[in-house]
């Protein structure tokens, strides 16, 4: 049956910035592309036959280098695209929390997975629409890894779920940028075998104010 790497993309121009990230195609920065020659590294000995990939350059870029690694082609999936964070979109959380005040405070309490961002989604609508992907990979008769590409709320949803924990848990999960998780069929029911696994880029974390 399946194994599924699950990969959050590398640091992007809005991370650096610290501003709200949903739909907006930000592109690596220098610290990323580092973070992309780690991770594809990081994966050499892994007998990779998938790759699937949001279509944001973050995670695309990460994904385009895994898949060359290990000669196969890049896939597309419009299902791994992260949460449309709607009006927040590109707002520093110091503006994000004197417009919207009323809405994170909502977002920080026990029901927030199926809190609406302003004109946005929620995580249970990315979990709803994300989860048919790892579902059909892990079913799948294969004996390669299939590796999905992806961002902080798509990679938190289906951890969460895969753990078998409400998505209202989710953030019992801390999902670092350019980390490696895993998820394998199990007897009924996925297992997660990884989480959050960043060892790979220990050498060039210090540099986090490279331009």
């Amino acid at each position: 049956m399946g194994r599924v790497l699950l990969l959050r993309h590398v640091e992007s121009e809005a991370n650096r910035a610290g501003v709200g990230l949903g739909r907006t195609d930000s592109p690596p920065t220098p610290l990323g592309l580092r973070q992309l020659e780690a991770t594809t590294g990081a994966l050499a000995d892994e007998q990779i036959a998938r790759v699937l990939t949001s279509p944001l350059q973050r995670a695309g870029r990460l994904a385009e280098a895994i898949a060359a690694a290990h000669g196969v082609q890049v896939e597309r999936v419009e299902a791994l695209i992260e949460m449309d964070v709607g009006q927040l979109e590109g707002l520093d959380w110091s503006v994000a929390r004197e417009r919207y005040g009323d809405f994170l405070r909502g977002w920080r309490g026990a029901n927030s997975a199926q809190l609406r961002m302003p004109g946005g989604e929620s995580l249970a609508d990315v979990l709803e629409r994300a989860r048919p992907v790892l579902d059909d990979l892990l079913a799948a008769d294969t004996d390669g890894v299939s590796v999905i590409v992806s961002h902080n709320f798509v990679v938190k949803a289906l951890l969460t779920d895969a753990l078998g924990l409400p998505i209202e848990e989710w953030r019992r999960i801390d999902i670092g940028l350019a980390s490696i998780s895993a998820v394998r069929s199990g007897d009924g029911h996925p297992v997660v075998e990884r989480l959050n696994e960043r060892a790979h880029l220990a050498a060039i974390q210090h540099d986090q104010t490279i331009g």
